[in-house]
């Protein structure tokens, strides 16, 4: 987006992952790690399955006709939900599509269901923990979460009373 240029909200768009050729949509974002992780490089976290096999739980945000945001998840029918990936496009970033795309994906998973959603992020990644309590999740940090002494804060927001 031109720095000079207002976001109009109106324009964009939510859309199932499946609608696209995910098979094109890796390749695309693989490629474009830069535009929106900029010196992360998480092209790892991007596997095949994820447009494959989790395909259906998957979103693109488009501005205009541009892609500027996706999310990776998977809704299973017996639930809890899971992100794996959100990103909005450097250049889109504070214009509240990774909360639309949130607010899609828990909101399907509401739809068809599903007890909770659950994501997981860095302990030090400040604005992602903020971002998650903000849209009500509550967060722990658990120390051995991704492996032997690598801790993420996990999230959990309950979408069913128990």
């Amino acid at each position: 987006m031109a720095v000079d240029e207002t976001f109009d909200s109106e324009q964009l768009s939510i859309s199932p992952l499946d609608e696209v050729d995910a098979r094109e949509m890796r390749e695309f974002l693989v490629g474009a790690q830069e535009n929106f992780w900029g010196d992360r490089d998480l092209s790892g976290d991007h596997d095949a399955y994820w447009f494959r096999q989790f395909v259906t739980s998957g979103l693109v945000a488009r501005y205009r006709s541009e892609i500027v945001g996706y999310l990776l998840g998977v809704i299973p029918h017996d639930g809890p939900a899971y992100i794996h990936l959100v990103a909005a496009r450097t250049d889109f970033r504070h214009q509240g599509i990774g909360r639309r795309l949130y607010q899609h994906f828990i909101q399907r998973s509401r739809d068809l269901g599903v007890s909770s959603v659950q994501a997981a992020t860095l302990p030090d990644s400040s604005a992602a923990i903020s971002f998650h309590s903000s849209l009500g999740f509550s967060g722990e940090l658990i120390e051995d979460y991704a492996g032997a002494g690598d801790p993420r804060v996990f999230f959990e927001l309950k979408l069913l009373e128990e």
